[in-house]
């Protein structure tokens, strides 16, 4: 008997709209400042995403929020976080040397600093409006849809 392997397009995983962001803004700011111009609350998650990039663990910070009224939760998760490697050095008085790099939730949106997932089955909101309202954000510089299809690891936006 022929096996069938599992693949993610066989389930309806793209019930879901999905934005990037560009902003230099942490990411505690960029949630208070959509918090503030839609009029929600975005609060930070208990834990991180959490995310294996070959022998380490990497925590994305990540907030949601809820519409009871229309029952749709939406997610603003970092794209790009910072991260410190100490490496064990002859040459620094210490010993110790830090190197900063970055990692990527999503590595083929590298440019992307935040994704807004919202979780819209209906097709409730409208898509054109919360761009044209994120971009009005200050130290907002560009607000776009992401194609679905265009994703290499949609596993890695499965948040809840």
């Amino acid at each position: 008997m022929k096996k069938k392997k599992l693949n993610l397009s066989d389930f309806d995983i793209f019930d879901y709209k999905l934005l990037g962001i560009h902003s230099q803004l942490e990411p505690f700011k960029i949630a208070y400042r959509i918090n503030s111009a839609f009029e929600i609350s975005f609060k930070r998650m208990e834990n991180n995403l959490d995310l294996t990039q070959g022998d380490r663990l990497i925590g994305f910070p990540i907030f949601d929020y809820y519409n009871q009224a229309w029952d749709i939760t939406s997610y603003l998760v970092s794209n790009k976080v910072l991260i410190e490697d100490t490496l064990t050095t002859r040459s620094n008085a210490l010993g110790l040397e830090s190197l900063m790099s970055e990692a990527y939730l999503l590595n083929d949106f590298k440019r992307v600093d935040y994704l807004l997932k919202i979780e819209d089955e209906l097709n409730i909101y409208d898509t054109e409006l919360i761009i044209k309202k994120l971009k009005q954000i200050s130290q907002v510089s560009m607000v776009y849809t992401i194609d679905l299809g265009s994703i290499k690891h949609p596993e890695h936006l499965i948040l809840n």
